[in-house]
């Protein structure tokens, strides 16, 4: 089964920006703030992708503040499951802005005869998963050796690290693409050779190459990322597949307010539901069903189009019992065919959802109609012939989202 995986490199952000200081954050913006924004796009992705691949560095930024999140026990079952997977970037990209002078300021014009971007890879060492975890675990002291010993074993061999011959390839392809002005749109015409572009355009020729080279890792890996990007380095439809995961979000949050239900990451920033909730509820049948119907119908549908896609999917349009073997069952159920046969509804209801998740389509003439047979209609409500034989629909989750953000939810919710 296609696992569906979303690509997070704002928690590597905000460890360079907040913790490291390796990196200016943007004008006003306010750590705790932040840092309840992450909380709350975890959340989301964690109830909308199977998986999250988890960008980290040299100084395990990434890592340190998923590890401050969710804590030492939690972080342990989440990578050992593999539904974080930690994403050690290797291959680097650079420029220069310049040389620096003796008196502190930088001559910009020092740039200028060498070779506009510079492509490499981390080192040996700070490429080594072992060394990321030791690392990491330099910020958190207190973890006992023991435990540090068994995470060490059961995590290093959960990173993927990206291949490092992709930085050059992407180094090259910015570079071409500059040289047959395919970047004018980017303010970037080419008007003189790469080596003369200055301290300013290197810097954009740069941000380029870095998207060209995230996207390589990421169509490679097959992720998914909220992230918008440049163009012209891959076809229209590979880019549509890696942004899907921003048009996942956003369809999800027009669905919930088709019916008055605030957005999730809005929902958890508000507390509305709290973060560790969210352990409980993605395992939910009804979530990992709409998991797999919002990143399928999210590829080729944004939040233009989305309701009219969720109105079709609770109306039923191509379900299975719209079908001409779906609605031969359901006539066996309504003429009650075998009602002397003592079945449960509920157990009626189990064979039909299992047989329907197991995708059993082609099984409707044999094994779901041969057992139709012991449905009674005494045993078969309109309730069940209504909503369950229709199978699943989007709106079981939104019904989900709004049970978990209004009192009183428990951990047995259904």
């Amino acid at each position: 089964m296609k696992k569906h995986i979303v690509f997070n490199k704002d928690l590597e952000t905000f460890g360079h920006q907040h913790i490291l200081g390796t990196a200016r954050p943007p004008a006003g913006q306010i750590r705790q703030q932040e840092y309840d924004r992450l909380k709350a796009l975890l959340f989301e992705q964690f109830l909308l992708f199977d998986k999250i691949a988890v960008k980290t560095d040299r100084w395990s930024a990434g890592l340190r503040v998923l590890y401050s999140i969710l804590g030492i026990n939690k972080f342990q079952e989440l990578i050992e499951k593999d539904i974080i997977v930690p994403v050690l970037w290797a291959p680097q990209l650079v420029t220069s802005t310049g040389m620096q002078l003796e008196d502190g300021s930088i001559d910009h014009d020092a740039v200028l005869g060498k070779p506009p971007l510079v492509s490499g890879s981390m080192s040996p060492e700070d490429s080594d998963p072992e060394m990321n975890i030791e690392t990491l675990f330099k910020y958190f002291p207190d973890v006992h050796k023991d435990r540090k010993r068994i995470l060490l074993r059961r995590m290093r061999d959960k990173f993927v690290i990206p291949d490092k011959v992709l930085a050059n390839q992407s180094a090259s392809i910015v570079i071409n693409a500059y040289k047959n002005n395919n970047l004018a749109i980017f303010g970037l015409p080419s008007n003189k050779e790469p080596e003369q572009l200055d301290y300013l355009e290197r810097g954009k020729l740069l941000d380029l190459g870095y998207d060209v080279l995230e996207t390589s890792v990421l169509a490679k890996q097959d992720y998914k990322s909220y992230d918008k990007y440049s163009y012209f380095n891959l076809t229209k439809d590979s880019l549509r597949k890696i942004e899907s995961a921003f048009h996942v979000s956003e369809n999800t949050s027009q669905i919930l307010s088709i019916q008055n239900v605030t957005a999730i990451q809005k929902l958890v920033l508000e507390e509305k539901i709290p973060f560790d909730r969210v352990f409980d509820i993605r395992y939910h049948s009804v979530i990992k069903e709409y998991r797999k119907w919002i990143n399928s119908t999210s590829e080729s549908t944004d939040a233009a189009h989305i309701s009219q896609e969720y109105i079709d999917a609770i109306k039923g349009k191509n379900k299975f019992f719209e079908s001409t073997a779906g609605k031969f069952l359901k006539n066996i159920v309504m003429l009650g065919v075998g009602s002397g046969v003592g079945i449960a509804a509920n157990e009626a209801t189990e064979y039909i959802n299992n047989t329907l998740a197991a995708g059993a389509i082609g099984a409707a003439g044999a094994g779901i109609i041969g057992k139709a047979a012991d449905f009674g209609l005494s045993l078969l409500d309109t309730y069940v012939l209504d909503g369950i034989l229709k199978g699943w629909n989007p709106s079981m989750f939104v019904d989900k989202i709004k049970y978990e953000s209004e009192p009183p939810a428990t951990l047995d919710a259904p």
